[in-house]
């Protein structure tokens, strides 16, 4: 994973998203209608279709970006229509999230927690880290399977087309941006 910068506000968002939503709260609708969705659009300009998870480029069409409630909705109503609780991902990282509260926040995160071995291509905590940042990140890392085979494949898969179809840095950087800046720390970047 990497630091995912909090972008502001879209302009609409309190009369699209935030209002119908305090509606519903105030009603006491026990399934809370998911005016978040409306705001999907300003998530992915915002955060340029990456997800704040898998660290991929969410795809149109068969990417499936949704929103991630960071503080859950089933425990914290109150935020399910705040914009400053909303993290872009894909929906396979979003169930996998699901309501658990063990997955550390990439708004929050610092830049080089997280580093990508280059054998099997998984994602394992830094060196020199505290044990309790390290036991988080392992946890963050559990949670959202980063390291099955799907995950690993796909850091494999882009690296490979990296090397042969000889995409340039500003491509990788837009669309895999966690394996471009691990690649380029650990001068494993294809030439």
């Amino acid at each position: 994973m990497i630091r995912v910068e909090q972008e502001p506000e879209p302009e609409g968002f309190d009369k699209t998203v935030r209002l119908p939503g305090a509606a519903a709260l105030a009603a006491g609708t026990a399934q809370l209608p998911s005016h978040w969705r409306k705001c999907i659009p300003e998530l992915l300009a915002a955060y340029n279709r990456v997800c704040a998870y898998s660290c991929f480029f969410i795809p149109r069409v068969v990417g499936g970006p949704s929103v991630e409630h960071f503080a859950p909705k089933s425990r914290s109503r109150a935020r399910a229509y705040e914009w400053s609780n909303y993290r872009l991902v894909c929906a396979l990282m979003n169930s996998r999230k699901n309501s658990f509260e063990d997955v550390l926040d990439p708004f929050e995160i610092e830049d080089g927690w997280f580093e990508l071995e280059f054998l099997f291509f998984q994602v394992r905590p830094a060196d020199g880290l505290d044990a309790q940042l390290t036991q988080a990140i392992d946890e963050t890392i559990d949670r959202l399977k980063l390291n099955d085979e799907e995950c690993c494949q796909a850091r494999i898969d882009w690296f490979e087309d990296w090397k042969l179809e000889g995409f340039s840095s500003g491509y990788m950087q837009r669309h895999a941006p966690f394996l471009f800046r691990e690649a380029v720390r650990q001068g494993h970047r294809p030439t």
